[in-house]
């Protein structure tokens, strides 16, 4: 009985206390300081953290592997009215479905962005969170609130291997802003795909036979 008391006020006590998070969350929405769900937000410098290792998430930081980095975005107008236009064009689109993305929090001082999409385990949050710097760019962070282990490999054209899913999120977020990727220009000039398995490209610097060194 005893035991069973306990576990209920716990249960109520948790309850309480994630209720009282969103509460605080909703209310400093649109204010200068951070809220406690901005997990990779680094207000005293003023950026975007790393990725930890062994979790679901991507990153536009330069320090990242590639199975966690994504490129940086790029602002096509000044830095404000990309800013006051993201707000706008996730408002409209959280309002026709509220299912598929929500603002948690903006900090316009920062011009920091953070939302919440959808993750892949089921009943399970993303924490996509966007910094506009005064530079032009836009820097990334997505992560998952649940990890899963990553899939063995993939097979689709351009995929990269290890956090597809917050990659994609990302990407789909940055389709509705109608930003795009701050390398698109050297992607499309000199990248080129190529599959790991069953290619034929030689690898510089290496040889099939030994014959090819004289």
């Amino acid at each position: 009985r005893y035991s069973s008391l306990s576990s209920n006020l716990l249960r109520s006590s948790t309850t309480m206390i994630t209720s009282s998070i969103a509460a605080v969350c909703f209310l400093v929405l649109f204010t200068s300081e951070p809220c406690f769900g901005a997990t990779g937000y680094d207000p005293n410098q003023v950026r975007l953290k790393s990725c930890e290792p062994n979790t679901n998430c991507v990153s536009s930081g330069f320090n990242e592997p590639p199975n966690r980095y994504l490129s940086p975005l790029r602002i096509v107008n000044d830095r404000e009215e990309a800013f006051r236009r993201a707000i706008r064009d996730i408002t409209a689109e959280a309002s026709k479905n509220s299912a598929s993305i929500q603002i948690v929090e903006v900090l316009p001082r920062d011009f920091y962005i953070h939302l919440t999409v959808p993750g892949t385990a089921p009943a399970s949050f993303d924490d996509v969170e966007l910094l506009f710097r005064d530079d032009g760019i836009v820097n990334l962070r997505g992560e998952a609130r649940v990890t899963l282990p990553p899939p063995p490999f993939c097979i689709k054209k351009n995929c990269i291997n290890g956090n597809m899913d917050q990659r994609e999120r990302i990407e789909k977020i940055a389709r509705l802003l109608g930003l795009p990727p701050a390398d698109q220009a050297q992607m499309q000039k000199g990248a080129k795909w190529t599959p790991i398995f069953f290619n034929s490209d030689r690898v510089p610097g290496f040889y099939d036979d030994y014959d090819d060194y004289d």
